[in-house]
């Protein structure tokens, strides 16, 4: 049980729980999170969509799956409704930990001489992870759309501090929401697919799965503010 909850409703509840602080704090005067609600979905949903069909995919074929125990029994496409729900609440709260670094610490958006060159290092370096382990699906894919990820954010309006301060600070909740998921498990991972290498119960690869979730998300959403 989850804080009393039905073993049933856990995943569901990690859901609503991780959703829960940033919608309420959406209203703060000086974010104002909730005056970009449109933009957010707008640079959301394609994002989420690719993420969901690979998440499909990756179940059909087996390099994930899910525990029934932990899940209320909705289930389209082999995916539970509540991984339906993952992606757009861990959409939703890492923007807006994004807003919140962007509009109390400005000075996290301001490019500075060399910061060109770290994006093209940083996706060399994922490059080479996905080449060298070519094997395991969840490893090689994760790290091969980072790379172009990357590349892609050097010529976006996402400054690379504010991304990799953001994507620090996403990494809390997504400890604790992610190590509750692999801990349990309500998500079994196949380790013939990944490197087997895990922080607490997390595979590393989720962490980088989040920072490309995140790079991707951000790149839609301040190419549509400027149109706004």
């Amino acid at each position: 049980m989850l804080f009393g909850i039905s073993e049933t409703y856990t995943y569901w509840a990690l859901d609503l729980i991780c959703l829960s602080g940033p919608l309420l704090l959406s209203f703060d005067r000086k974010v104002a999170y909730y005056k970009k609600w449109g933009v957010w979905l707008l640079a959301t949903l394609p994002v989420s969509l690719f993420y969901l069909l690979w998440d499909i995919a990756f179940t059909e074929i087996g390099v994930w799956s899910f525990n029934p125990t932990y899940l209320m029994g909705f289930e389209w496409y082999k995916l539970p409704l509540e991984e339906y729900l993952f992606f757009l609440v861990v959409p939703y709260a890492s923007v807006f930990i994004y807003e919140c670094l962007i509009q109390y610490f400005p000075a996290t958006t301001e490019n500075k001489d060399g910061d060109a060159a770290i994006w093209f290092v940083m996706a060399a370096a994922a490059g080479l992870v996905s080449f060298w382990n070519f094997l395991n699906l969840y490893t090689s894919i994760t790290f091969a759309l980072l790379a172009i990820c990357l590349v892609a954010l050097r010529y976006s309006r996402v400054s690379i501090r504010a991304f990799f301060f953001s994507w620090g600070i996403c990494l809390i909740p997504m400890a604790l929401m992610n190590g509750v998921l692999t801990a349990l498990p309500v998500v079994i991972y196949n380790n013939n697919e990944n490197l087997a290498i895990r922080l607490g119960s997390i595979p590393i690869e989720d962490f980088f799965y989040h920072m490309l979730y995140l790079g991707a998300i951000l790149g839609l959403y301040e190419r549509q503010l400027k149109r706004y």
